[in-house]
């Protein structure tokens, strides 16, 4: 498990994530699943965007995900599976 980085925003099935410091560059890919620190799939890196040495994320939430869990997810941070 690898730390992806902090939720900032959530839009829709949508979350924003800026990436962690720590996080190297050759572990992102499209698609990867995303979890929270209790280890529940919350859903997938959909689009990169920003600067290089400071990256955003939109990952696009499971359907199956509550809405009470995704209005939890502000300021936590989130992790790569």
């Amino acid at each position: 498990m690898k730390r992806l980085g902090t939720v900032l925003h959530t839009i829709d099935n949508l979350l924003i994530v800026r990436a962690d410091q720590t996080l190297e560059k050759d572990v992102l890919y499209q698609n990867s699943i995303v979890v929270t620190k209790k280890m529940i799939r919350i859903g997938k890196i959909k689009e990169l965007f920003g600067p290089v040495n400071c990256p955003y994320f939109s990952i696009k939430l499971f359907r199956n995900v509550p809405n009470s869990e995704i209005n939890n997810l502000k300021n936590e941070r989130v992790y790569l599976q």
